[in-house]
């Protein structure tokens, strides 16, 4: 009996392992089905969260390549209507010697109304969904070039801005080394020049017949009549050349800035004999010109000259310029002894009474006695008088209304009345 309990208890402990074994053997292959289906579910979750991640990052890709692509249309504006702004003349422009010049000044206003103030994420409607984005490497920039250089005459002024290129006066033979040779210069009209007088602006590299070279002035050696003389060094060695009189020089400056709006003062130096030459001059130099072609700014000279040896001739020029180019020339000689004081804050002195009642700038606008050039103070007046001149006949209309410049102007002057001239003040110091 007790033999046959003890097999039965056996027997059913087998069972009972062997039962056990089948469920958690059972239990592991649920276990296992509802891992795998686990995993499955998992790996379905994160294909879908890295395609909506990649979806969302493309969207976001889209949203700044359109954000990038208005940028782009509104520099285009800038580019097509006012690129920048270059100015020809003497030295009467590029100032004395640590001086402020008015192309300085113009480029003080330019940057404070226009470029400065330009938000570019003003101009985009949901700017604040996309506050990860640098909108400060979205900016503006309206360049002022000064191309005045030296007391030049209208025809040095024009040959170096290829309008009325220098040419050779003789023959020539360019050595094939790199030995300076003399070389003599002339307009086209057979009149004198003298580039590099008052420096190398817009001048070098020349080229020659093809040949690259640097033109020195030899200030040692006068010709009889007072003609300079010159140097072309070739900047590589090559095959010697000659070189006919009348071969054109052409200078660095030819080819620059020609989509840039002009602003011109030349005739301080001569050369001419009629205040329609002069006329026809400055149209030859704003002829280069081969943008937006009917904006532009003409400055009358403003000081007796080799043709103006009186004030009457001075008014010729002024009522020829004015007949010739309306609003878009400006007398600074007649604004400066006029309105120039009140815009100056400042009253003509007893010695400025003399000169004002012969129609002649006066002292308190000069760089010294005598002088033919014009101080800081006049130069900061004949800066702001371009840029509103510019302004009032439309210049910046365009690219004011494209990139929302008016309205940015009108919520900083209503915030803070004083902030343009506090930093122009600051500026022009």
């Amino acid at each position: 009996m007790w033999e046959n309990t003890k097999k039965k208890r056996i027997i059913l402990n087998i069972f009972l392992g062997l039962l056990i074994v089948a469920v958690v053997a059972v239990l592991g292959y649920f276990l296992k089905q509802i891992q795998a289906e686990n995993q499955s579910h998992d790996e379905e979750l994160s294909k879908i969260y890295e395609q909506q991640q990649r979806q969302q990052s493309e969207a976001r890709q889209e949203s700044v390549s359109a954000i990038d692509e208005q940028y782009e249309q509104q520099m285009q504006t800038v580019q097509r209507y006012i690129p920048g702004i270059v100015c020809w003349g003497d030295n009467t422009t590029a100032a004395v010697s640590g001086s402020l010049n008015y192309p300085f000044v113009l480029q003080t206003y330019i940057n404070t109304y226009l470029c400065d103030i330009y938000d570019f994420s003003s101009t985009v409607e949901n700017a604040l969904d996309f506050a990860r984005l640098d909108w400060s490497k979205y900016k503006m920039s309206i360049p002022v070039v000064n191309m005045a250089s030296g007391k030049e005459s209208t025809y040095t002024i024009m040959g170096r801005a290829g309008v009325d290129p220098y040419i050779t006066y003789w023959d020539v033979t360019i050595p094939a080394d790199t030995t300076p040779v003399r070389i003599d210069l002339t307009s086209t009209e057979g009149k004198n020049v003298a580039p590099l007088t008052g420096g190398d602006l817009g001048v070098n590299p020349v080229v020659i017949a093809g040949i690259e070279g640097q033109l020195s002035l030899n200030m040692e050696d006068y010709a009889y009549n007072g003609t300079l003389h010159y140097t072309f060094t070739r900047l590589t060695p090559g095959e010697e050349t000659f070189i006919p009189a009348g071969t054109v020089v052409k200078t660095a400056s030819e080819d620059l800035y020609r989509n840039y709006i002009h602003v011109v003062l030349i005739g301080m130096y001569g050369e001419y004999s009629s205040a329609d030459e002069l006329v026809q001059q400055v149209k030859t130099l704003l002829a280069r010109q081969t943008q937006n072609p009917e904006r532009f700014i003409v400055i009358g000279p403003y000081a007796h000259n080799i043709y103006a040896a009186s004030t009457s001739e001075m008014n010729a020029v002024d009522s020829a310029m004015v007949s010739a180019f309306g609003s878009r020339y400006i007398s600074i000689r007649r604004y400066l002894i006029g309105d120039g004081y009140t815009d100056a804050g400042i009253s003509p002195t007893q010695e400025d009474a003399y000169y004002i009642a012969q129609e002649i700038v006066p002292p308190s606008f000069k760089a010294a006695s005598h002088s033919e050039e014009l101080n800081s103070l006049a130069h900061k007046l004949i800066g702001k008088l371009v840029y509103t001149r510019m302004d009032s006949l439309g210049y910046f209309d365009e690219i004011k209304q494209e990139l929302n410049l008016t309205e940015t102007t009108k919520q900083i002057i209503k915030s803070n009345p004083s902030y343009f001239d506090a930093i122009i003040n600051t500026a022009l110091k």
